[in-house]
């Protein structure tokens, strides 16, 4: 006989006993689901979930936080952080689908890798010579959802705690990773808990005395607009966004703003833009994991003025000719993983022709 309704404790610690299990989905008119490498997997053997169910998941979640939960009955959507009996974190989203709540939860990496780790070590060193010990401008990290992106930024905001003396603010929706201040003093701030909005945040975070500022995601105009403000008063920002490719990147965020105004935003984020990092996740040959494929650019003559008159697409053609200068496109890198026999032939295939056909 199946175990109705569980704990989120079982839940949990059902899935910690799985390896690879990066999401996990409730809701309470569908069978529970785990992702697993990548791929969904549905759980009919483990437990029976009643519709109404959903809510009791999400107030024990929220530890009894009133305020929260009737958030979420308002708003019908909440991001939240949870951590689990083994100390694991997750990121939590909850919703309302067919009037049935749904939540999914996405478990966070409890260590910060090295560069080296997630990268071959050429490209971790070039990301570290060209961004990691710069002291302005705007570094992007993008890709699509569930590519790790806020791992990548881990990576670079721990090398950063150990190597240098700075004062690193974050602004994230919710924190995913709890950093332990080494060389850096750090303030992590939570969207709900510690501030109302990325932008209201990005408004005070001047009167902070930052060096360094993590935003957890450009969404909109506002949190556009001010990163551009804080970048051309010389600080750091590292941000994402959930676009596949850095000439997509720019035209994205040229894209937040009235049509009448891209020209001059496009001016703007020509001269403070360091780079743009954009990943992916795919399986390894044996389908035993997954790993990341980059494409990285960094900001130069060539692709300032291809900013400037909005010639977007030659960007692709840049990175892919710019190897000597430490630039590495998506096909460039998926070779590598096929020549080291990392991936197969047909991944290798679909990321190079994703690749060329990116614009």
């Amino acid at each position: 006989m199946l175990e109705p309704n569980p704990s989120i404790k079982k839940i949990l610690l059902t899935a910690e006993q799985l390896d690879h299990v990066s999401d996990i989905h409730l809701s309470g008119d569908k069978i529970p689901s785990f992702r697993i490498n990548g791929d969904i997997v549905n759980q009919p053997e483990l437990w029976e979930i009643d519709p109404q169910y959903g809510h009791a998941l999400l107030i024990e979640m929220l530890r009894d936080n009133d305020q929260r939960y009737k958030e979420f009955l308002g708003k019908k959507e909440l991001d939240f952080s949870y951590i689990s009996d083994s100390d694991t974190p997750y990121r939590v989203n909850a919703y309302f689908a067919m009037g049935q709540v749904h939540i999914v939860l996405r478990k966070i990496n409890q260590d910060a890798w090295r560069l080296e780790e997630i990268m071959f070590h050429d490209v971790a060193e070039s990301v570290k010579k060209n961004i990691l010990h710069r002291s302005k401008w705007l570094y992007m990290v993008t890709g699509p959802t569930g590519s790790w992106k806020s791992s990548s930024l881990v990576s670079m905001i721990q090398y950063i705690n150990q190597n240098r003396t700075e004062n690193i603010i974050t602004i994230e929706d919710p924190i995913e990773f709890l950093f332990t201040p080494d060389k850096c003093l750090i303030s992590q701030r939570e969207i709900g808990n510690d501030t109302l909005s990325f932008g209201r945040a990005l408004k005070y975070a001047m009167r902070e005395d930052p060096d360094i500022i993590l935003v957890g995601e450009i969404r909109d105009m506002e949190t556009a607009e001010s990163v551009l403000q804080i970048t051309e008063s010389w600080h750091v920002v590292f941000t994402t966004m959930h676009t596949p490719s850095s000439a997509l990147t720019i035209n994205r965020f040229v894209s937040f703003f009235p049509v009448d105004t891209q020209a001059h935003i496009g001016d703007r984020l020509s001269e403070v833009l360091l780079g743009v990092q954009s990943q992916t996740l795919v399986k390894t040959k044996d389908n035993s994991q997954r790993i990341w494929v980059y494409e990285v650019m960094f900001n130069n003559t060539a692709i300032r003025n291809n900013i400037r008159v909005r010639d977007i697409p030659q960007i692709n053609s840049i990175v892919e000719t710019s190897s000597e200068n430490g630039m590495v496109s998506m096909a460039r890198y998926a070779e590598r993983l096929y020549e080291n026999d990392i991936i197969s032939q047909a991944t290798f295939d679909r990321l190079a022709d994703k690749s060329l056909g990116s614009l």
